[in-house]
């Protein structure tokens, strides 16, 4: 126990005072900075402190917290659940919101998200029971699970069922009810026959041009459709 405080206390110090030096070589450890009643595993933790791979970390109500790794930036709100894996953050319950230049994933239940491309992106992740919301704030993202793979266009939303194999995608605007917008059903694993034939699809149009694009997923999974030349 002393000797996992004493190397605590090291990396801590390495990371306040020579961050290009603790973070050069490895995405396996961060910086916590936190607010409110945070406990990792399962003890209380100061304001500030190192985060290394495998370290859970749980906020109370009213708590939140940003982990800081090279090139990524976590919040994480009250009431939610997450392990630190460096450049995974398997989330048990509760929301993530990850911006990353260096490909931070994000694990929840089966499904992995992911940036498509250069491994920039901003997205929000959020488990509820069997529910898994996931935004696309700016990039494209990889959402992948049961051997299945999709891309979600930047400002779409969709919601996975892990119990039913449904989801429920969306296009983001701020006029239309609900979190990101009015939303339409469609299967999980059913999204390629939408894209076959689009006139009769629920699946939102891309929200830009350039995301047409973008080489499609191995699996030919999107959840937006692009518009055909007359």
């Amino acid at each position: 126990m002393k000797t996992r405080c004493l190397i605590y206390f090291v990396c801590l110090i390495a990371i306040l005072g020579l961050p290009a030096l603790a973070f050069g070589a490895s995405s396996d450890v961060a910086v916590m900075s936190s607010s409110g009643a945070v406990a990792v595993n399962g003890n209380g933790t100061p304001a500030t402190t190192a985060l290394f791979k495998g370290d859970k970390v749980v906020t109370a109500d009213g708590a939140v917290v940003t982990i800081s790794s090279p090139g990524s930036t976590v919040l994480i709100p009250s009431n939610s659940q997450m392990v630190f894996n460096g450049g995974v953050l398997d989330l048990t319950a509760g929301t993530a919101s990850i911006s990353t230049t260096k490909g931070m994933a994000a694990h929840t239940d089966k499904y992995t998200v992911a940036p498509a491309t250069s491994g920039t992106a901003k997205f929000e992740v959020k488990k509820t029971g069997s529910s898994v919301l996931i935004h696309a704030s700016r990039g494209v993202l990889n959402v992948s699970g049961a051997g299945k793979t999709f891309t979600l266009a930047e400002g779409t939303t969709v919601t996975l069922d892990s119990g039913t194999g449904t989801a429920n995608a969306a296009s983001h605007s701020a006029a239309a009810p609900g979190l990101y917008g009015a939303q339409s059903s469609t299967s999980f694993f059913n999204l390629e026959g939408a894209l076959s034939d689009p006139s009769e699809s629920d699946i939102p149009w891309c929200s830009h041009v350039a995301l047409c694009h973008i080489p499609p997923s191995i699996s030919g999974y999107h959840p937006c459709r692009c518009r055909r030349p007359l």
